[in-house]
């Protein structure tokens, strides 16, 4: 049955199904079935399925207008030109019918009693404390051996926030849920134009300033890292999307690691000097910007020395 009615002890907006299963693809034909037979084995049922096709020119919709004719739960799929991930994931949030948003890549999968479980846990929480919580968020496992991906939570239920559960805790590695939609549609990723990439992590930064998640020890997806993926050639996305990183170094400086120990913090303003002069922002307009001038004096010879390797790195990579 799906849900439209009203929490009466707080305010949530009405929605077609419980979930939607976000699922963002590139040229990834050659995966998507497996994600989309693993969303087949789910026992809870109320949900949708949405596909933003970033641009893919390997036969992606007509396998996904075949899985359309012949799936037992809705398919939405919508294509736009290349973009990159994160202007995909903008794309999806006005599209999305679910109270809960559940992203999926393409290359992974939903491990079957995933949607059922983070109901369940979602139901646990009681009713007076929903409104503080984003979502909740269990493990990650790897498809080939069922390793669990980083690190496990320090309790198998608890409630924390992105944050904490990285910076105090030390939990590592991928972890995925669902999140409220509403919440989710609160911060989407930013746009710079000419790039195509921001570090995900922006996002869960922001909304741990706000909310909280139920983190929970159970496996809710299977990963599986493809060759030519996000995490391939690390130091040719930084090259080609380096005003994102920058942002993103700038946020961690005067927001999300004001906490953080003198040496992260130092590591964090050396990026942020490093893609700054990346993106062609001098030393003044830096400074500008930073909320500590005198970390900023800091770690400027080394951020610049650190762009300078760079340079000569992008130089006798062409040749």
């Amino acid at each position: 049955m799906r849900e439209t009615q009203q929490n009466t002890q707080w305010s949530e907006p009405c929605y077609e199904f419980t979930f939607t299963i976000f699922i963002p693809t590139y040229n990834r034909a050659h995966t998507l079935p497996r994600a989309l037979n693993s969303i087949e084995r789910q026992t809870f049922r109320d949900f949708e399925v949405l596909i933003i096709d970033d641009g893919s020119t390997d036969g992606t919709q007509k396998l996904v207008r075949q899985w359309q004719r012949q799936a037992l739960f809705p398919i939405v799929y919508k294509w736009q030109e290349n973009q990159g991930k994160n202007a995909a994931h903008n794309a999806a949030l006005p599209r999305i019918r679910g109270r809960f948003t559940v992203i999926l890549d393409s290359d992974d999968a939903l491990a079957s009693e995933a949607l059922a479980r983070l109901k369940h846990h979602w139901n646990a929480i009681p009713d007076a404390q929903k409104a503080q919580f984003a979502g909740v968020e269990g493990l990650c496992a790897h498809m080939d051996d069922d390793r669990i991906a980083g690190s496990r939570f320090p309790e198998d239920i608890m409630d924390s926030n992105y944050l904490d559960i990285r910076k105090k805790y030390g939990v590592t590695g991928d972890k995925k849920g669902a999140v409220r939609t509403n919440i989710l549609r609160e911060f989407p990723f930013p746009r710079i134009s000419g790039e195509k990439h921001i570090r995900e992590s922006l996002l869960w930064k922001r909304i741990s300033q706000k909310y909280q998640f139920r983190y929970i020890n159970e496996v809710i997806q299977l990963i599986e890292y493809q060759a030519g993926g996000l995490s391939a050639n690390t130091f040719n996305l930084r090259m080609r999307n380096p005003q994102g990183f920058r942002f993103y170094y700038l946020e961690e400086v005067n927001i999300h690691g004001k906490n953080d120990a003198l040496s992260k913090r130092l590591s964090s303003c050396v990026k942020y000097v490093r893609y700054s002069l990346h993106s062609g922002i001098g030393y003044i307009q830096q400074v500008r910007g930073i909320s500590s001038p005198l970390l900023w004096l800091l770690s400027a010879p080394i951020g610049t020395l650190k762009w300078i390797v760079d340079r000569f790195k992008l130089k006798f990579s062409r040749r």
